[in-house]
């Protein structure tokens, strides 16, 4: 019995000591400097003057040695903070300037919490629930944060706490007279007072982003604050009111940052943030616009370098004319709108001609077109453009050549099948080319710029569809002389693994170095068979013809050169208009809708009457002194052209003006059939001497009419025409009698 009831009490002995060890914090020196020498709660770790202790489980703050600046104690269970569990940095009150108490599902704070934390600089109480009992600690936790007063506390984190609507109250006592950065994101805010601020003397960073915000009063001011984040909240109908509704000044006199992403302003009002002469960041992305039509939306924050009006694709739809204009804007993303570049009515076609400093440009996940990029032609100074998923299906030589200095250029994602390298070749500044994730079957790679070239740093064109034919060995041998060149080596982004064949079905997936196209040779001697075939039939036809017309040849010869000899001369004096139009009233739209608008876009200088006429000059005066002030005289002849009696005055001033100048001087042009019977004798002479130039509706036709209108204005007329007619006409004469 006495031996059992020794081991009794020995078992006893050993669980008490046991469990004593356990429950034991740290046993340390209360001056120990040393990390190696002290003992740590399990699995913390000390590195020089900061001790991690993160995602422990602990339940309490444990001992820490003299002079450690930072703590961290993230994701543990520290249910309360007071003084009693603050008492374990008692060796450390005089140094710790950073401790990290987030998700420590803290639920309450003690008004003496940081009584004793003199030095710090930076308090992060993010993620807790010391709210979630409502006003039972609201109290409690104003005193606490009041005591940080005593601290110079420059960075406070108060994000996730859901604080609502008790941020009135939270700093009730607490200055923060050094805050600089102050966090409140995630809290469920509903209305914000910057008036709750107004001790914040030198805040430099405010973060209210991901709350319920859709109310603000921003009256007070904040004047030290640089960066304003608003984003991810309930904003809508206007922005928040920076500027006074009377003097049209503002309290945020060094704002540089706004950003109010991912709100629900459908209204941009820009009286609201005019008066922010030094914003240099405006994010505005993720919001309801339907439009941004207003002029001069941004045209007065006279410091604005970066613009951000992206991913709004399931609202916005168009963009006025001026409502970009920016002397000072620099990069500019209109990324994720879905917009139709394409279409006047949704993007006007001036909408970047106002922004004559922009270097950077994004306008990824849009449609364009051929003419959707002719609206970027102005922007002469871009160093990044960014078309990403712009529906592009054929890259014009002469478009790039409008951005001399740009150095990245990404066109991935599109539909582009082929283009030639002279698109390339004035960007001799080009760093980053990306091409990849297009159509494109073959690279013209073997005619790049060598400028350009040289200049590259990262050239992607993967997973391309590309063609592995004969063709394809070039794109090869070019490929192993870059990689061969120690200095572009690297140039190939992804290669090789993302290169690979698309056709044919036999090579299909098969890497791109790998690929060993069938018959090249073959093909080869075919090609140069038929090319020599094809060469020697055109020859012969050529020498069959030459025999056959060798007569008529001769003929042609002799009058070209006795044209040379006796050729007209151009008259010595110039004119007031290129031509003069002669047409009826009834075909006024054709001439005004068509012919005008079609030649003066090609710069000449056109005279008609609905334009020139002045009044109180009798008709047949102002008829007279206009033909004689025109180079040339166009007639748009029609059955209504014959039924006018002006018109044939018209026609007779011209053809007697035409005596002095010569044939050329008249430009028929038939708008339509005419009977021959509905023609007076001057309109008879006129199809006998001169062929009309004739108008059809079809397209295709149509081109020939403008191409052979416009090489008649472009004629040069003649002086003397009645001596040198005559001239001509006899030594023609002569020469064919001898």
């Amino acid at each position: 019995m006495g031996q059992i009831l020794y081991l009794l009490v020995s078992f006893l002995i050993l669980m008490s000591l046991s469990f004593e060890k356990k429950c034991e914090i740290v046993k340390i020196s209360p001056c120990q400097t040393n990390c190696k020498a002290v003992k740590y709660p399990r699995d913390c770790s000390c590195d020089k003057r900061s001790i991690h202790c993160e995602d422990r489980n602990l339940t309490y703050i444990p001992r820490i040695p003299c002079y450690i600046k930072r703590l961290h104690l993230s994701h543990n269970n520290i249910n309360t903070l007071g003084k009693n569990e603050i008492s374990n940095l008692t060796c450390s009150f005089q140094t710790i300037s950073y401790m990290s108490l987030r998700h420590c599902k803290t639920k309450r704070l003690d008004e003496d919490a940081f009584a004793n934390l003199t030095h710090l600089k930076v308090l992060d109480m993010s993620a807790n629930e010391i709210f979630l009992h409502g006003k039972e600690n609201v109290q409690s936790v104003q005193i606490a944060i009041g005591s940080l007063n005593r601290a110079p506390l420059v960075s406070l984190l108060l994000d996730r706490l859901r604080i609502r609507n008790y941020v009135q109250e939270i700093f009730k006592y607490f200055e923060g007279r050094h805050v600089t950065n102050l966090s409140m994101q995630e809290n469920e805010i509903m209305y914000f007072n910057d008036k709750v601020l107004e001790n914040f003397t030198q805040l430099v960073y405010l973060n209210l982003r991901h709350n319920w915000i859709h109310k603000t009063d921003l009256s007070s001011g904040i004047p030290t604050l640089e960066w304003f984040d608003l984003s991810h909240n309930q904003i809508n109908i206007f922005p928040p009111n920076f500027c006074d509704n009377e003097t049209g000044q503002t309290r945020y006199n060094n704002l540089k940052t706004l950003v109010l992403t991912g709100n629900q302003i459908i209204v941009p009002y820009f009286k609201y943030w005019d008066c922010l002469k030094t914003l240099e960041t405006f994010k505005l992305g993720r919001n309801d616009m339907e439009e941004i039509n207003q002029t001069y939306t941004f045209s007065n924050l006279t410091s604005l370098k970066t613009l951000t009006l992206s991913k709004m694709d399931f609202s916005l739809r168009k963009i006025g004319k001026n409502a970009l204009q920016s002397d000072s804007l620099l990069c500019l993303d209109l990324s994720r709108n879905g917009l139709n570049f394409e279409d006047p009515k949704k993007v006007d076609n001036d909408i970047f001609h106002y922004l004559p400093n922009l270097t950077l440009l994004d306008v990824s996940h849009n449609e364009f077109g051929t003419v959707g990029t002719q609206k970027l032609i102005k922007l002469s100074r871009l160093e990044t453009l960014i078309m990403k998923h712009v529906d592009l299906s054929q890259l014009p030589d002469e478009f790039l050549g409008n951005f001399p200095n740009l150095k990245h250029l990404d066109l991935s994602r599109n539909n582009i099948e082929h283009f030639t390298m002279n698109a390339f070749q004035n960007l001799t500044k080009l760093k980053y080319l990306n091409l990849s994730d297009n159509l494109i079957s073959n690279f013209p790679v073997l005619n790049f710029h060598p400028a350009t070239l040289m200049s590259l740093e990262t050239f992607d064109f993967a997973n391309n569809y590309f063609q592995c034919d004969c063709e394809i060995v070039k794109l090869q041998t070019w490929i192993n002389d870059l990689l061969s060149d120690s200095n572009k080596h690297d140039l190939l982004s992804r290669y090789p693994d993302s290169y690979r064949c698309y056709k044919p079905q036999s090579l299909y997936h098969v890497l791109l170095k790998d690929a060993e196209p069938n018959n090249c040779k073959l093909d080869q001697i075919v090609l140069s068979v038929v090319c020599s075939a094809i060469i020697c039939l055109v020859f012969t036809l050529v020498l069959v013809v030459a025999f056959f017309y060798r007569w008529e040849i001769k003929f042609l010869i002799h009058k070209m050169r006795q044209e040379r000899r006796d050729g007209y001369h151009p008259l010595p004096h110039t004119f007031e208009y290129d031509t003069y139009v002669a047409y009826a009233e009834k075909d006024s739209a054709w001439v005004i809708h068509d012919l005008l608008k079609e030649l003066e876009e090609d710069k000449f200088n056109i005279y008609i009457r609905d334009r020139y006429s002045a009044p109180g000059v009798a008709r047949c005066d102002e008829i007279v002194d206009n033909i004689y002030k025109s180079k040339t005289v166009i007639l748009v002849l029609s059955k209504n052209f014959m039924a006018c009696q002006w018109c044939n005055y018209q026609l007779n001033v011209a053809q007697a003006r035409a005596v002095k100048l010569g044939p050329r001087f008249l430009i028929p042009v038939l708008l339509e059939g005419i009977f021959i019977k509905h023609m007076n004798i001057s309109t008879q002479h006129l199809f006998m001497t001169s062929k009309p130039i004739e108008w059809a509706r079809r397209s295709t036709k149509n081109k020939l009419f403008w191409s052979e209108l416009k090489t008649a204005l472009d004629a040069e007329i003649i002086q003397e025409f009645e001596d040198s007619v005559y001239q001509s006409f006899s030594t023609r004469y002569g020469s064919i009698d001898t």
